[in-house]
């Protein structure tokens, strides 16, 4: 409840952000290449946090390094809001995404809190909620660069974005502990990183998940470097090479984005029942569809808008059932006490995955053509599907 609450607070300003967010750090001075090697960096930063985030959250728990990296992670909204060039971008960038070493205690935390039965649905349902909050969000965004202009608007929305990431920080001091007090050893932050027992919990970590997790690791290899690495061009792509209107562009986010908020609740309900793994690889042939529509969208053609929107609709609809079966099954698999570290290695694989294909997409899209990435996560996507079906399982008991 209280996750859910922060996160109905807090999402509605980042989502006015995201429709402008590489359109933004453009205006700013940045090239296709600069964007890439933006995000690419942001990535590794975050994959590189994850992992002694996964180990605090194993060990000392969860909810303080929830409480106080929210906190950070708000802050770093003014310098997005203020930032005179696309270098102060870069800054925050890094900085946003170190503060990110929360993630494992988040997601454990989540997955701590809900019974194995009804993770699809109970999942799905708290992105649904999320999300509804979210609907206008595009709009606003739309509106405030219509009437600001590109920099005003965006400024605007970030500093909205920091104010209520604080106030979701508060919201956070609500929270529950999820890790038992056996697991918990010594205080917050003492010894940490003192080396046998960091290493030794992470290679016992690396060991689980090479006997348990094996063929799921390399389908979240190949999955990040085809979806995630072109995601953070798409606004990009369809604003300077197909030629869409910047405005245009925010109606085709928040349209797109009700057939994802649409999707959530049904996604959730056939996890549960028809298994993880079966809705993970109808999202793979779905994820497949919507790269191909918005790589072949034709330029400033009367059917451009057409193809944007359906492709862009498939992707978010993909990405919905993507984290929400993706995030049972992970839970699933993982005991309750070795969820941080889990996640953090997984993160780390799917990070340096997805870094890959941005720097990749970037290159790609200036040096080679900019449809040449999409043709490429295509190929990509097929072989994950060849992975989801032939290495995914699903446990014959479900952790707790």
């Amino acid at each position: 409840m209280i996750l859910t609450l922060s996160w109905v607070v807090w999402f509605p300003a980042m989502r006015m952000t995201n429709p402008y967010q590489q359109i933004y750090t453009a205006e700013l001075g940045a090239s296709t290449i600069i964007i890439g090697m933006i995000s690419s960096v942001s990535t590794i930063v975050i994959s590189l946090a994850r992992i002694p985030g996964g180990y605090i959250a194993d060990r000392y728990g969860r909810k303080k390094i929830v409480v106080l990296m929210t906190f950070a992670i708000a802050l770093t909204f003014f310098i997005y809001a203020f930032a005179p060039s696309w270098e102060w971008i870069f800054i925050g960038a890094i900085i946003a995404n170190a503060s990110l070493i929360y993630q494992p205690a988040l997601f454990a935390l989540r997955a701590d809190s809900v019974p194995p039965e009804k993770r699809g649905v109970s999942f799905a349902f708290m992105d649904f909620l999320a999300n509804l909050a979210c609907i206008p969000a595009p709009l606003i965004a739309a509106y405030l660069v219509a009437t600001y202009e590109l920099k005003g608007g965006m400024r605007i929305a970030y500093i909205a974005a920091a104010l209520l990431g604080i106030t979701a920080a508060f919201i956070r001091l609500f929270l529950k502990e999820t890790l038992s007090e056996r697991r918990k050893r010594g205080k917050f932050g003492k010894d940490f990183g003192a080396g046998e027992d960091f290493v030794m919990e992470y290679m016992d970590t690396l060991r689980f998940i090479f006997k348990n997790m094996f063929g799921l690791t390399l389908f979240y290899l190949l999955f990040n470097f085809g979806f995630m690495g072109i995601s953070p061009f798409l606004s990009y792509y369809a604003v300077y090479f197909l030629g869409l209107e910047k405005e245009v562009w925010g109606y085709v986010y928040f349209l797109a984005g009700i057939f994802y908020l649409l999707s959530l609740l049904p996604i959730g309900f056939f996890v549960d029942r028809i298994g993880r793994r079966i809705v993970l690889v109808g999202i793979i042939v779905l994820t497949v569809f919507g790269v191909i529509v918005y790589g072949l969208a034709p330029k400033a053609s009367p059917v451009t808008l057409s193809f944007v929107f359906a492709g862009l609709s498939v992707l978010m609809v993909s990405n919905a059932s993507f984290f929400t079966s993706l995030s049972a099954l992970e839970a699933d698999l993982v005991p309750r006490e070795r969820r941080g570290r889990t996640s953090a290695v997984l993160g780390l694989v799917a990070s340096f995955s997805a870094a890959t294909g941005q720097a990749f997409t970037g290159f790609a899209y200036e040096n080679i053509s900019p449809r040449f990435p999409f043709f490429v996560a295509t190929a990509v996507l097929i072989a994950a599907l060849g992975i989801a079906y032939f290495l995914v399982r699903e446990p014959k008991e479900r952790e707790l």
